[in-house]
């Protein structure tokens, strides 16, 4: 088996380019300063000496530090971009991301900006980064220098207000209508009887898209919810944060842009026809074109006891805070294995007098990661003190008032179980929010789901649909998804938004599903989309947490997914979105190819798997072959 060169195993010639490259840095570094320090400045506004052209190689990003902000020098064939170092979503340093045709791609969550306007244009995330306008004059490359902009982590888009002139009306029904169903008593407890439901990502980035591509007619929001939108990411890895810490944006932003936020109003009935939406409270309104973005709802099981107290869900700051109050000292029984029961177990690990998760595979997302990853997933769970019940299914609740025990069967052994719970947090899934829709002539699937095409237009003329509540084609297969994910979301808000002010070009969906999860403070990130694969190749440490994994289907590399490797999923998703796509002789043989598609990923031993394979392949045994795919990562 073949092992990858270790930084001490360098040569004289490596050694001699890192110093050389050091003394690089330190002269534009001096001559940085000496230019600062002659230049002619006004208040805000000057021009600053950065380097000479062809101190950078074409892709290289250089930190650099203006007035003791810290930014970023990119320079693209005769180019040069300057722009803030820090995403504007969770601050992740760019500098380790990946640079594609003009943009800069976040190593952490795959938030994407524009390297000329350092605007948003693939997300998670709402707001922008500084940007700085460079020139090249005589071989000098100077920048622009706004000292207002120095500094910031982000930048608010600027956006156009409302007209009273222009009387055309985009719609947009927001925020999981005819809502999330919550069981009878812990509704009472938390709110009682009025539910709290919030605005998503979809409708708040197409409300903004809209303004800050100069429409000027009315934009408005309907939903139940009685907040604007917040970052329900981050519910399930901090259950005891405080709702008003988690908002994107206020009131006063939707007052200052002239986002109409009609709250507390459940649409009850979409008519097509007559092209209006009718709110439970008898407001009705007519649209020029509507957006559906009514996302998803918690599914429930249909068993005995479902309607126990403290049987909850997860939506809401005000269930977040439930679970983490409740579940102190008491015995918390987790019911599904997504990401958002896993983090909430790792959360309440060492609050809760125990954590018992109750799943129908023997291992934790091992239809999408793999069984490998999944034994990784649940053993760093069962090490901290999590109990496993694999293979299960819940048979029922018991208890008299509130829930003190969950009946399962083990379909394996076909053995019985009764585990105790003071507290049940149910997360199998969710179920489209589109009862509304049923008479409306809008083409649903068989789930509910609204079919969209690339475009996010529905089956009806002026209607368009994005979140979690629409099906779509991927852009790579035409085939046809349904990505639950923060980030996707966001990006179907915003093409929607482009195409609902177009009257000629539409814009397709480009964007690669990007998601990630963090346990214990191992963050896994996944870009791509793979719902069967049939092969994973992975490479590294498993057990120590740090590797790489190549989801195939046939031959064709469809997803990666990562731990301790921030960039490598970002550089894939660019790659994707180019249409360049890796193949398993790639991985195999190809390593010039390779390298050259991901090359800023740091040299380790590999730990070489051909670990779901059920095509008629054997691992190779030429050490050769197996050096090279060590040598890509």
């Amino acid at each position: 088996m073949g092992s990858a060169p270790s930084k001490q195993m360098r040569g004289p010639q490596d050694l001699a380019e890192i110093e050389e490259r050091r003394m690089e840095a330190k002269q534009i570094s001096r001559r940085l300063d000496e230019a600062y320090m002659r230049m002619r400045k006004t208040d805000d506004m000057f021009e600053l000496l950065v380097c000479k052209h062809g101190d950078l190689k074409h892709g290289e990003i250089r930190e650099l530090t203006i007035e003791n902000a810290k930014l970023l020098l990119i320079r693209d064939a005769d180019q040069y971009f300057i722009v803030g170092n820090k995403c504007s979503h969770y601050n992740a340093p760019l500098r380790k991301g990946s640079y594609f045709n003009g943009r800069l791609r976040c190593p952490w969550h795959g938030a994407c900006f524009n390297l000329v306007t350092g605007e948003i244009e693939e997300y998670p995330g709402i707001d922008g980064i500084p940007a700085f306008p460079v020139k090249v004059v005589k071989g000098n490359v100077i920048v622009d220098v706004d000292r207002r902009l120095l500094g910031k982590a982000k930048v608010i888009p600027a956006m156009a207000r409302a007209d009273k002139a222009n009387e055309t009306i985009f719609v947009i029904v927001g925020g999981g209508n005819l809502a999330v169903v919550y069981c009878t008593a812990l509704r009472a407890q938390l709110f009682q009887d009025s539910v709290r439901i919030y605005l998503g990502p979809a409708a708040l980035v197409a409300a903004e898209t809209l303004r800050r591509k100069n429409f000027r007619g009315r934009v408005v929001i309907f939903a139940k919810e009685q907040l604007p939108p917040y970052d329900r990411p981050k519910l399930s890895k901090m259950l005891d944060v405080d709702a008003d810490l988690l908002l994107l944006r206020d009131h006063a932003h939707f007052k200052k842009y002239d986002i109409e936020l009609m709250l507390d109003q459940e649409i009850v009935n979409v008519d097509t026809n007559d092209r209006t939406v009718t709110a439970k409270t008898k407001l009705m309104l007519r649209y020029d074109k509507l957006l559906i973005c009514t996302g998803a709802s918690p599914k429930r099981l249909d068993v005995p006891g479902n309607n126990l107290k403290n049987i909850c869900f997860l939506r809401t700051p005000e269930e977040a805070n439930h679970i983490c109050a409740t579940g102190k000292d008491k015995n918390l029984v987790i019911v599904g294995a997504s990401f958002l029961a896993l983090e909430v177990a790792a959360f309440m690990g060492y609050k809760a007098r125990s954590v018992t998760i109750i799943c129908r595979r023997m291992y934790p997302f091992e239809n999408l990661l793999g069984r490998h990853i999944g034994k990784l997933l649940r053993q760093m769970l069962v090490d901290r003190g999590v109990t496993f019940h694999e293979a299960s299914n819940v048979e029922g609740f018991e208890g008299t008032d509130a829930v003190h025990s969950v009946s399962l069967r083990n379909y394996k052994k076909s053995e019985a179980l009764s585990v105790p719970a003071d507290l049940v947090l149910v997360a199998i899934g969710t179920v489209p929010n589109t009862k509304c829709l049923v008479h409306s002539g809008i083409e649903l699937d068989d789930e509910g789901f609204i079919n969209v095409d690339q475009f996010m237009r529905t089956s009806v003329e002026r209607v368009f649909a994005a979140g979690d509540c629409s099906t779509f084609p991927l852009s790579d297969s035409g085939l046809r998804a349904k990505v639950q994910h923060w980030a996707m979301a966001h990006s179907q808000g915003r093409i929607a938004a482009l195409n609902m002010m177009s009257s000629g070009h539409l814009e397709p969906l480009r964007s690669v599903p990007y998601f990630w999860t963090t346990i214990f403070g191992k963050s896994i990130r996944y870009a791509g989309y793979c719902d069967n694969f049939d092969d994973v190749m992975i490479s590294g440490d498993i057990e120590n947490g740090r590797w790489v994994a190549f989801y195939l289907k046939k031959d064709d590399v469809k997803a990666v997914a990562t731990m301790n490797y921030d960039g490598v999923t970002s550089q894939f998703a660019d790659l994707q979105m180019a249409g360049k796509f890796t193949t398993r002789a790639d991985l195999l043989y190809d390593i010039t190819k390779i390298l050259a598609l991901y090359n800023n990923i740091a040299l380790v031993e590999v730990n070489y798997i051909w670990a779901e394979s059920k095509l008629p392949y054997s691992k190779p045994t030429d050490d050769t072959q197996l050096c090279s795919f060590a040598r890509l990562i």
